[in-house]
């Protein structure tokens, strides 16, 4: 199960999304456009395209590729996964496993193609206009704060958001339910702002405080503790898509400093950092002034430790900071939104024009020592894998003059004159009759053995025909390694890595390139490690050359290998960095991919702010990679989007759901806010104050709006309002206009981090390297390890986001497993035993104990008889568990 549990995350984070034309644009078609459209466009290898809906279902020679909602039984989905027995596709290697579940989730939701796309995607035109309609558009117009509108229930309406909430509610008939009593709400604004449930003795305070200001004093008190910021900085690290490791398909690899950016994000948002400057740090930390050089670039791993390059950078800016799903114009204009295809690739400019970099937080003598220790390693490193190479290269060409002698050999048929099959390599022998014997698809030298095979030819027609393929193997052979220098030549004149998408590379036709694979290159592997293709047929390296070299070849392998291990061993520890980027020494705009296909360039794409942010003429970056101007465009007050985007952020997690229900797409497609005007003046009243992210969160939650019940059907309460929130059900059953509090469930964090809480267990220590969140660790969530390959068990079962991607909003399950979790794993067995230490007294004393630590509030005295009666057939620990598993503690109020 617990193997399980991270691909049920997974799955359930993409199966809503992928029924979205978004979902469309930005997972898959790309994927298609870097990977499939050099075969499978104008090509049709196959008989196949992959430009069109009406392309797809049409399908190639094998058929239609996709069984629209049966990944399984779709020949799109075996090629790509590799479990086809023909068909394995791309041919130069296996998708990422992101792109391979995007693909599959899409085609399971029905692959549709989106309305209104073209058969074709077209370039982006230079003539690209913005209309004044599209301008028009409510998420492109300047915040401007509105007017406080007048309702008739002014008790109804204390202060301005009340009025705007208020205000709708009678334009729709509906009544508010009652306040919430201060038992429910302290509990509520505890779990809202630090993740974890107050204390019986906070619960007794503020019940004590008669004043009117008694609440304003909890929320003043939450917001100024520190578990503020590790429950408000995990829900940024969603966004910014936070991961502790590399994203590496076959084995661990995790970032050593990662947690230096997430304990940046926790202690901005304890400091209450203005969030344009929070924004502008995260973007371009290394070229804001400072005394302090280090003091913003901790901010910079928004990006450092991105999961891919420049191309997901795109997507996470401008889904994060702006709402806008600018990666949909990777590979056309946006289907609809004013984006030109142009925005995309001026924003990923940017991003080529910057690099990975680390920031040394150790005396210059430590940092030059270590360095110099690792650049010894490395060119030991080098010279052994450049020996293994050469030695490979050799013995591959050796073998390779050898092709027509195994041919014969494994049909036995080797004749007098030619040496015997005794002298040949026995294991390249067998390799060649396990490759013959198996059906080859993507290039035809093999046919015609093939057919000499199937026909019982002559000895004469089998040596003609061995020595026609030995020529076409060393052809073959040599044709690669000319096409491999010629590249490196070419990216010679321009080596940084950034700059190899904008490279036009030699490459081997399709067919070519698949024969020299299978004869010389190394294996490949899946995800989960497994070999998807063995050795080529004369590829020997590693451990496995060792039979064919002797004497001074041997020894100075053995001498190559034996320095690695040494200076492995003399390595000491690295000191400690920063993981950010930087500028490159030559920043430069790059050109449009056509289609989306890197090999296929256009015009060049100036860098700059989203068209439809700037007005006039467009003002183009020249200021290094441009990351500072962007920064300041995106933090600017004038900019319609920034502020509007955080404050719905910050009322999703406190109510649930944003006022704009898709909080990182205000676009055409994102769903239109059910109040403006209240979004309006939040966004506006962020900006009055300086940009206080707490004077938001103390605004709202001092609301009447925040502080209601969440009665829908009233219970124990006068006849007339029970009718009126029965009729709020018939008018407002999703409370899209904030009629009553919503019931949410505990995240994953807040669900573990309560449990250790009542138990007694949790170590609030701060910040620091994370650790696997097992049973012996009891520090917060936030503070555990967070990987990109393989999701922790607990968190993936409680939806945690999949860090791959940049995540608005948690997608909230209910499903057997999570039950079953509760009731019967060892971490919960724990803390149902802690708990039950806490307890003392006489029985009864012991319950109401419980009910105090746990719910907030005491129990019935229906709920003490109940319990004594259960832990005298039973125990302590088990009814602790009991309690643990309760609706009434998962949930919050």
């Amino acid at each position: 199960m617990r193997t399980l549990l991270p691909q049920l995350a997974l799955a359930a984070s993409l199966a809503h999304a992928a029924q979205t034309d978004e979902f469309f644009e930005t997972r898959v078609r790309p994927v298609f456009a870097r990977n499939c459209y050099a075969c499978h466009t104008d090509s049709q290898m196959g008989g196949l395209r992959l430009d069109s809906g009406e392309a797809v279902r049409k399908g190639g020679k094998s058929g239609p590729p996709i069984v629209p909602g049966k990944p399984d039984e779709s020949l799109l989905i075996q090629a790509i996964r590799q479990t086809h027995d023909r068909l394995k596709m791309p041919p130069g290697g296996k998708l990422k496993d992101e792109e391979v579940a995007a693909i599959a989730e899409w085609v399971k939701a029905g692959a549709v193609w989106p309305a209104g796309a073209v058969s074709e995607p077209k370039p982006a035109s230079p003539q690209y206009a913005i209309t004044d309609r599209q301008r028009a558009f409510w998420a492109f117009q300047r915040v401007r704060k509105p007017a406080i509108p007048p309702v008739k229930d002014a008790a109804a309406a204390p202060d301005a958001i009340d009025h705007f909430v208020e205000a709708k509610l009678e334009a729709q008939g509906l009544k508010p339910a009652r306040p919430a009593e201060k038992r429910v709400l302290i509990r509520r604004a505890t779990l809202d702002l630090t993740g974890l449930p107050p204390s019986p003795e906070e619960v007794d305070a503020f019940l004590a405080d008669p004043s009117a200001g008694a609440f304003a004093k909890v929320v003043d008190r939450l917001l100024a503790s520190p578990r503020y910021g590790e429950r408000w900085g995990r829900y940024w690290l969603d966004v910014a898509r936070y991961s502790d490791d590399k994203l590496n398909s076959t084995e661990d690899e995790p970032y050593p400093n990662a947690f230096r950016y997430r304990d940046w994000v926790i202690q901005a948002f304890n400091q209450d950092m203005p969030y344009n400057l929070f924004v502008k740090a995260q973007i371009a930390g290394d070229l804001l002034p400072s005394a302090d050089p280090l003091q913003w670039q901790p901010a910079l791993g928004f990006y450092a430790l991105s999961p891919e390059m420049q191309d997901e950078r795109v997507d996470a800016t401008t889904r994060g900071f702006l709402g806008l799903t600018v990666a949909c114009a990777q590979c056309h204009d946006h289907k609809f939104d004013p984006i030109p295809q142009t925005d995309y690739y001026a924003l990923q400019g940017v991003f080529s024009s910057t690099e990975m970099h680390q920031v040394p937080l150790a005396p210059k003598e430590v940092v030059d020592a270590w360095d110099a220790r690792k650049k010894a390693l490395d060119r030991a490193q080098a010279k052994l894998k450049d020996f293994l190479a050469e030695q490979t290269d050799q013995l591959g060409a050796i073998l390779a003059s050898q092709t027509a002698r195994f041919l014969l050999a494994s049909r036995n048929l080797l004749p007098a004159n030619l040496a015997p099959a005794g002298d040949l390599d026995h294991e390249t022998l067998d390799r060649w009759t396990q490759f013959l014997g198996t059906p080859k698809i993507g290039y035809p030298y093999l046919n015609h053995w093939a057919e000499l095979v199937a026909k019982g030819a002559s000895r004469d027609q089998f040596e003609t025909a061995a020595r026609e393929l030995q020529d076409k193997v060393e052809e073959v052979n040599e044709e690669k390694h000319t096409v491999d220098e010629k590249n490196k030549i070419k990216l010679g004149l321009n080596p940084s890595r950034n700059d190899m998408s904008q490279a036009d590379l030699f490459s081997l036709p399709i067919d070519q390139y698949n024969f020299w694979r299978d004869l010389f290159s190394e294996s490949r592997r899946d995800a989960g490690g497994a070999v998807k293709s063995r050795e080529g047929v004369f590829y020997y390296s590693g451990s496995n050359i060792d039979r064919f070299l002797s004497g001074e070849w041997k020894r100075r392998l053995d001498a190559l290998r034996q320095e690695v291990v040494d200076l492995k061993k003399a390595m000491p520890a690295q000191y400690p960095f920063l993981q950010t980027i930087r500028d490159i020494q030559t920043p430069h705009d790059i050109r449009v991919a056509i289609r989306g296909d890197v090999n296929n360039r256009g015009d060049v794409a100036p860098r700059q702010l989203p068209s439809i942010l700037q007005e006039g003429a467009p003002k183009h970056f020249t200021n290094g990679s441009g990351r500072l101007e962007l920064a300041e465009g995106i933090a600017d007050p004038a900019n319609p989007l920034t502020a509007r985007v955080i404050v719905n952020r910050i009322w999703l997690h406190h109510f649930g759901r944003g006022i704009v229900e898709t909080p990182s797409n205000f676009g055409n497609m994102g769903a239109a806010p059910s109040n403006q005007e209240l979004l309006d003046y939040l966004a506006a009243r962020l900006v009055e104050n300086q940009w206080s992210v707490k004077s938001i969160h103390r605004e709202i939650m001092l609301s009447a709006v925040y502080q209601r019940s969440a009665e829908d059907i009233a219970v124990n309460i006068s006849a007339n309002l029970s009718a009126n929130l029965s009729a709020n059900q018939a008018v407002d059953p999703d409370n899209r206009f904030w009629w009553r509090s919503n019931w949410q469930r505990m995240d994953a964090e807040t669900l573990r981090d309560s449990l250790l809480s009542v138990a007694g267990n949790l170590d609030l220590q701060m910040g620091g390297p994370p650790a696997p969140l097992n049973d012996k660790n009891r520090r917060r969530a936030v503070y555990g390890f967070v990987s990109r390959r393989k999701l922790d068990p607990m968190l993936a079962l409680f939806d945690f986001p999949n860090p791959n991607n940049s995540s608005e909003q948690r997608v909230v399950t209910n499903v057997p497993l999570q039950r079953l979790f509760m009731m019967n794993s060892g971490f919960v067995e724990q803390q149902a035993a802690g708990l039950a230490k806490r307890l003392s007294g006489d029985d009864g004393e012991r319950v109401r104990q419980a009910y105090r630590l746990l719910y907030g509030r005491p129990p019935s005295a229906e709920e003490v008889q109940l319990g004594v009666a259960f832990v005298r057939k039973s125990n302590w620990n088990e009814y602790a568990r009991v309690l643990l598993n309760s609706n009434e503690f998962e949930w919050v109020n």
